[in-house]
């Protein structure tokens, strides 16, 4: 009986690598890794370079990139301002509404010159490893030198070989890619021809003016080669190629046609004889969605062809396993099957007074879209960034390394600019998504998507009896009442709160009157002070075409130009308030006379013509008079559609009611029950009160930032050369685009004869349009 135990414990032993190989699922593992949607951001700006006394403005669109939709599951989008050694600078929460936000940031006198960088990035991708956070290089220019001055350095160059695929194999064709760069990792021309170890010429190479190419390639086995390279300085250098593989396949992909794809695998006789299944595995995938195809090899050639159609909108990853299911090769290519471009058509329609008006609309998307405008003198140098919508989504989230000036690719997109792209795929080398991280532990969302702040708050006095506490309408809350559990304590989730607005509440006593609590208040939401790392810095570097070294104008502004936030008006105490809507309104403002006599808001509001009942908390409210019809009602100009709020309410906390008993003015909203607006107290109701003694209140540490209107820096001349170079004339965060008509746009007149116009955007089905368009105004 011993020996057959331990027959059966050998045996498991045995048996267990299978188990694991075969739970080791290529698709399985690659899935789960993708489980969970991940969000990309993208930051429209109006400019890249600004004065100080100017804003930062920008609009932010989120993107779900599986389902390469706009992403609405995240409200909150932190945006920092950081330094050139990316410290934190400056921080604010914004508030994004299906998917889009828009914000800013005033360069004041804390900012000086120099280079920062702008981030933008949600709670949620904390979870990834991969960093999906924009950012994106700014420069600020104040009243002294705004650049320094020009540093001469000895040029110097990198060239590099990199194998399609990873890798060369000996006896069998290769595509070899190259690509030159100089010290401030800008392409650079380069040609050249490869020696075999006999100084026999055996292939040669010329590069695009970005730098890179490729050439085909049969190395033999156990040879070493070189190159000499002519940079664009004609200076040479000797450069060696990598030593091909005596045993392996290799990889070439030809993306020339617009409905397929074919690839082709080469291998020799030495893999063919040590390989006896020959089989190995392909798999096509992009950010959770994959195809999987078969390779098996016959001979040392084999080609597959896959139609477009069947494969992912914009960046496809190609990886080849082995029979051990071990990933051998990768390339990435580019899949512009479902790549629509919008055709913005833009035509001036006039001129009035010191305004443009423009006409706008896309020509070949069959969905609404969102888009944003920034208007530029034509010869701006102060618009420079590195990304726009499309390379931001469609390029950026898969590769690891630095890319000069990545958004030329998808700029008029045309056959010339495809074929670049491939090159620059080729030479990019693998993924960004690491095999090791996918096989092994998977995001597990933790940081949860943020969608307001959380409050938690406990009422301490009274200290027990208190079964609700009324929540005050805000900006963006309704006024409601909250229940508390048996310790007096609440939860509120989702709550948008403004920087300067307070969270006010109030108990009821049991007359209906609004007394002060003594509470505890904790606000929720993600803050944490953080930096860019050198690395992401160096991906977010532009390449400067131009190099700037100027100062400023003294008088480039008007000194006693303000932007004025707000106007406060006072009002005249002996003013009558009159409801701007309702025709038919009829206004009481209580005093105590009213509170005299109506103890309750339901009391007066059944005095005023309409039927009232309440009862287990719930109320109800229709007109007396045929049809029957509940009124509308506002609650501090909210529109509720509960009215059990106003259960047990004292006319102690009502300030003004209006009602109309004919809707008029309301329109159709209003029906045959009329309109009731309730607003709540903000003055003592006696004359020696305080209405603070009503509630508790308290404002957030953090946030959401207060979105601002757009306003034209007043500068003293347009005409001059510093204003066409850097100056602005329009920031436009929001239009829509219709399939059925033109949207139309103002913008300042600005007497410059040529502007341009930067367009970014999204339509409802995920297409992204970014175009650049200049226009002759006059």
């Amino acid at each position: 009986m011993k020996y057959k135990h331990l027959f059966l414990f050998i045996f498991l032993l045995s048996i267990s690598p299978i188990f694991s190989q075969q739970e080791k699922n290529i698709e399985d593992e690659y899935s789960a890794y993708f489980t969970l949607p991940r969000e990309s951001l993208y930051l429209h700006l109006n400019k890249t370079s600004y004065f100080s006394g100017e804003e930062i403005w920008f609009k932010g669109y989120t993107y779900d990139q599986k389902n390469q939709l706009t992403s609405k599951a995240t409200s909150n989008i932190n945006v920092g301002i950081y330094d050139a050694e990316g410290k934190q600078f400056k921080k604010a929460l914004f508030k994004a509404e299906n998917g889009a936000m828009q914000g800013s940031f005033k360069i004041d006198s804390t900012f000086s010159a120099g280079t920062y960088y702008i981030k933008a990035e949600t709670n949620w991708m904390k979870n990834f490893k991969e960093n999906d956070a924009y950012i994106q290089k700014i420069e600020i220019f104040t009243e002294q030198v705004a650049k320094k001055d020009i540093v001469t350095k000895k040029e110097r160059f990198d060239f590099q070989f990199l194998p399609e695929g990873g890798h060369m194999v000996a006896d069998t064709k290769n595509a070899i890619g190259f690509k030159a760069i100089n010290e401030n990792g800008k392409g650079v021309v380069a040609s050249g021809i490869v020696y075999d170890e006999n100084k026999n010429e055996v292939a040669s190479f010329e590069g695009n003016s970005l730098g890179m190419g490729k050439f085909l390639f049969q190395p033999k086995a156990n040879h070493q080669y070189t190159a000499e390279v002519k940079l664009e300085n004609r200076t040479l250098q000797t450069v060696v190629l990598p030593k091909s593989k005596e045993r392996g396949i290799s990889m070439i992909v030809n993306n020339p046609f617009p409905d397929k794809i074919i690839i082709n695998f080469n291998t020799n006789n030495e893999t063919l004889a040590n390989n006896p299944s020959k089989k190995y595995k392909v798999l096509i995938h992009q950010n959770g969605n994959l195809k999987t195809i078969a390779l098996n090899f016959d001979t040392t050639e084999k080609t597959i062809s896959v139609l477009k159609k069947d494969l992912f909108k914009g960046v496809n990853t190609i990886t080849v396993f082995d029979n051990n299911e071990n990933p051998v090769l990768e390339r990435l290519f580019f899949n512009d099957y479902f790549v629509k471009k919008a055709n913005i058509n833009i035509s001036k329609l006039n001129t009035t007074n010191d305004s443009i008006l423009f006409s706008i609309n896309k020509l070949n998307l069959e969905e609404n879209a969102n888009i944003s405008i920034s208007v530029l003198p034509e010869v701006t140098k102060s618009y420079n960034p590195k990304h726009n919508i499309l390379s931001n989504f469609h390029l950026k989230p898969h590769i690891k390394g630095f890319i000069e000036n990545p958004q030329y690719y998808f700029q008029d997109m045309d056959r010339k600019k495809k074929y670049e792209l491939d090159i620059l795929l080729l030479t990019q080398g693998w993924s960004r998504y690491d095999w090791n991280d996918i096989f092994g532990s998977k995001p597990n969302g933790l940081n949860r998507f943020e969608n307001g702040i959380t409050v938690h708050g406990k009422v301490n006095r009274p200290n027990s009896g208190v079964k609700r506490i009324f929540l005050y309408a805000t900006k963006n809350q309704p006024a409601s009442f909250i229940d508390l559990n048996e310790n007096q304590e609440f939860t509120i989730d989702n709550f948008f709160l403004e920087q300067g607005e307070e969270i006010r509440f109030s108990h009821m006593n049991n007359k209906g009157v609004f007394k002060k609590p003594s509470m505890y208040l904790r606000f929720n939401v993600s803050n944490n002070k953080d930096y860019i790392s050198d690395v992401l810095l160096e991906n977010s570097q532009t390449t400067q075409t131009e190099t700037i070294n100027f100062t400023v104008p003294d008088n480039f502004f008007y000194e006693d130009s303000q932007l004025l936030d707000a106007v406060v008006v006072v009002k005249n105490r002996n003013e009558v308030y009159k409801d701007p809507i309702l025709v038919n309104a009829k206004v009481t403002d209580f005093t105590e006379q009213e509170y005299n006599r109506f103890i309750n808001i339901t009391d007066f509001i059944n005095y005023n013509g309409y039927k009232v009942s309440e009862q287990l908390g719930k109320v109800s409210i229709i007109t007396r008079r045929a049809p029957k019809a509940a009124p509308v009602i506002y609650f501090d100009n909210v529109r509720i559609t509960d009215f059990s709020i106003l259960f047990n309410l004292s006319s102690f906390n009502i300030e003004r009611v209006v009602i109309d008993r004919t809707g008029v003015g309301e329109g159709v909203n209003a029906g045959f029950g009329g309109v009731i607006k309730i607003y709540t107290r903000k003055t003592p109701l006696f004359k020696k009160g305080d209405v603070s003694k009503m509630y508790v209140s308290s404002k957030a540490p953090y946030a959401f930032a207060v979105t601002k209107t757009y306003y034209s820096p007043n500068y003293t001349s347009y005409r001059s050369n510093t204003f066409q170079k850097y100056g602005a004339i329009a920031w436009i965060p929001e239009l829509k685009l219709t399939k059925t008509q033109a949207s139309n746009f103002k913008v300042y007149d600005t007497r410059t004869k040529n502007i341009t116009l930067f367009i970014e955007g999204i339509s409802e089905s995920g297409d992204l349009i970014s175009e650049k368009r200049t226009i002759q105004v006059r």
